[in-house]
């Protein structure tokens, strides 16, 4: 499902872009500029995930005068000539960054509804059906058009002044840290699905147990020496579990390990001080010392499983590198309704205070990627002698108002989910076949 959404992303991008090309004439030389100012190069970068946007004719240029080439002038070319709003509250240019705040009413941030567009209509060259492909044409076409006017240098994206930059939803990813730079579509699609590209690096270093600061009792990061990790609360909780990437910025072998997790959100960086010694982030930022002993090793997670099961349903997500467990989606043939199943690891105590209801919220937020709004939980009874909690919650907004239903059971080491995620104005629909399914649901653990 996630290869032919991009298939057709990069189809319909294809036929917007032929229209493009006959009302500019594909691309343009640049040439002198006859009433002064400055030349600049702007980029419409139609790729959204593609890796072959050159070969597929997904990217466009245009030569435009600007009085002076700043970012903000850059930004407001690409808005008269896409009709989108490249609207900025800042941009900090310095040596080898630039740093780009959103304004809150550009259409990036506020979407096609909501940004006033000014006195323009959307162009028919630049017409998005769905917000996904918009906010990554956005963001790749200020991108690229910075980097080739500006040289060789780094894109921070922010929001609000200098906080990340974020969204209630995007594939693949809805979060944009403001110290991590911008990547480009490509690298995000490509990483979606688990751990990328990483130029033969070898990461048999990193094997063994590191602890902050090297004492007992402290936080501490599990490397397996093949780019897997595991980071665990000084309580022992899991933090996280995810991969890591090498990034080799001076080319002299002594780069940078970026930590991601499995929904390939960014956690942090380390460089190696020795081959016993690592620390997080740029500067003085927290020592974590290898040290002797195995970590323990939890078993595998069981599943939620209901049968008969369901005939007809279309695969929409396979993740098995979800927080210490899985996470699969499969589409239903009425093409309104997914089916959730998904297990990882239990870190219910890991934030002080939280209490069941807070952590269910924390997680249904994950699991669905959308802020949620009235959570309901109810008493599940029991599984074996697991406790389990009913829950219900609903996202997005108007005819996209959606209703999730689901089932979670807590062990523990893992909290088990299974659940519905319907169309709201449908859900009523189905309420004897969920009831139906969350009877017959048992857990099943690998050696059964």
């Amino acid at each position: 499902m996630r290869n032919m959404r991009k298939w057709m992303t990069g189809l319909l991008a294809a036929a917007m872009l032929l229209s493009l090309a006959a009302c500019s004439g594909g691309e343009q030389a640049p040439s002198q500029a006859e009433s002064g100012g400055q030349e600049v190069i702007l980029i419409a970068d139609f790729s959204s995930g593609s890796e072959q946007a050159e070969e597929f004719d997904l990217i466009q240029r245009e030569t435009r005068t600007v009085e002076e080439a700043t970012p903000e002038a850059m930004a407001q070319a690409l808005s008269e000539w896409s009709g989108l709003d490249f609207t900025l509250n800042s941009a900090a240019v310095e040596e080898g960054t630039v740093t780009v705040d959103w304004a809150a009413d550009s259409t990036l941030v506020a979407g096609l509804d909501d940004a006033g567009l000014d006195d323009r209509e959307q162009k028919e060259e630049f017409h998005f059906y769905d917000i996904d492909s918009l906010r990554w044409f956005m963001m790749d076409s200020l991108y690229s058009t910075l980097t080739a006017n500006l040289g060789e240098v780094e894109v921070y994206y922010t929001m609000d002044g200098g906080q990340d930059l974020a969204f209630d939803e995007l594939y693949p990813v809805n979060v944009f840290p403001a110290d991590t730079p911008y990547l480009g579509s490509p690298f995000y699609f490509a990483h979606a699905n688990g751990q990328g590209e990483t130029d033969g690096a070898d990461f048999s270093r990193t094997e063994g147990i590191w602890r902050l600061d090297g004492e007992e009792g402290t936080a501490s990061i599990y490397m397996d020496g093949e780019g897997g990790f595991i980071a665990y609360y000084a309580s022992g909780s899991v933090e996280a579990a995810g991969y890591l990437e090498y990034v080799d910025e001076y080319g002299d072998g002594n780069g940078r390990y970026d930590m991601y997790d499995g929904e390939l959100g960014w956690i942090n960086g380390f460089y190696f001080d020795s081959d016993t010694q690592i620390h997080m982030g740029n500067n003085d930022g927290p020592v974590y010392i290898r040290v002797d002993g195995e970590p323990a090793e939890n078993p595998a997670p069981g599943a939620l499983m209901y049968s008969p099961g369901f005939t007809g349903a279309t695969p929409v997500e396979t993740n098995n590198d979800f927080h210490g467990g899985y996470c699969y989606k499969d589409q239903l043939d009425d093409a309104l309704t997914t089916i959730v199943n998904a297990g990882f690891l239990n870190d219910f105590g890991a934030v002080e205070g939280e209490t069941i209801e807070q952590y269910i919220a924390r997680w249904a937020e994950v699991i669905c990627g959308w802020e949620i709004r009235d959570l309901a939980v109810q008493d599940g009874g029991t599984m074996g002698s697991y406790p389990a909690s009913r829950v219900t919650w609903l996202t997005g907004e108007n005819e996209d108002t959606r209703r999730w239903d689901a089932l979670m059971v807590f062990t523990d080491l893992y909290t088990y989910f299974y659940g519905f995620n319907m169309s709201a104005d449908y859900a009523g629909e189905l309420d004897d076949l969920r009831e139906d399914v969350f009877s017959q649901l048992e857990l099943v653990f690998p050696e059964e």
